[in-house]
């Protein structure tokens, strides 16, 4: 065997070898990743509470003086539990139920005929030549004719259900009770947030201090969220941009 021969095996040698080496690494590196993806994706941090809309006012305190009722405690002897005050809760029902239908039928038949004819001129029969034996007819006719068909429909259908405690944060000069609360659900595929705010009379609220949602004013129910499965139903943001651009 040549020399060249044993160099270039040598070094062919030595390139599958670099080329392993490189190999595990690349392994080693990506088992490394998952495994911190796994323990990431395990790892529970501990719930902290969401913010509270608005605090409660403290009950006044009062010298003991052997009374039961005692003015300044903010607590009334003859009101019921139903939420009157900033701070207080109110159980939302919520019962969204919506639909729309839309149906519209659109149909336009249009046509003109136009005919004029010169048969005489002071007496005198027009003659205007003739062309292989056919004479030209001083006469003129046209007819058009247009149609014009459409027909749309639209059709929506909405049910929520859910069960939400508000805080009263406002209480408005005629008595009325601003409320507002939310809801943070953490599941597999993500995050799933429930949020309510509006305005609601007193004498709606019943004796159990519930109230459903389509007796608030001014209402604002929102249900959304993210993760995994709200991004797969999403549609890409580059498609999005191409179909913004779209025509047709």
């Amino acid at each position: 065997m040549s020399k060249h021969s044993t160099d270039f095996a040598a070094s062919s040698g030595h390139i599958g070898m670099l080329l392993l080496r490189l190999g595990l690494l690349l392994i080693l590196a990506m088992g490394l990743s998952a495994c911190a993806s796994l323990q990431g994706d395990h790892d529970v941090k501990p719930l902290k509470p969401l913010p509270i809309p608005a605090e409660p006012e403290s009950l006044a305190a009062h010298a003991p003086n052997g009374a039961i009722w005692q003015a300044g405690t903010n607590v009334s002897l003859f009101s019921d539990n139903r939420a009157n005050r900033v701070g207080d809760l109110i159980t939302v029902l919520i019962q969204e139920n919506s639909s729309a239908s839309n149906n519209t039928n659109t149909a336009i038949n249009t046509s003109d005929s136009l005919s004029a004819a010169l048969t005489n001129f002071f007496g005198i029969v027009p003659a205007f030549g003739s062309v292989a034996g056919t004479p030209f007819s001083p006469s003129m006719g046209a007819n058009s004719a247009q149609k014009y068909g459409g027909t749309g429909a639209t059709s929506q259908s909405n049910t929520f259900k859910a069960t939400l405690e508000v805080t009263v944060v406002r209480v408005q000069g005629n008595g009325n009770l601003v409320i507002e609360g939310s809801k943070e659900v953490l599941l597999n595929g993500g995050h799933e947030y429930i949020r309510v705010a509006g305005v609601v009379r007193p004498a709606d609220v019943t004796p159990q201090n519930t109230i459903l949602s389509t007796q608030i004013a001014d209402a604002r129910v929102e249900y959304s969220g993210n993760g995994t499965i709200y991004s797969a139903a999403r549609m890409p943001w580059l498609a999005r941009f191409f179909l913004s651009l779209w025509p047709f």
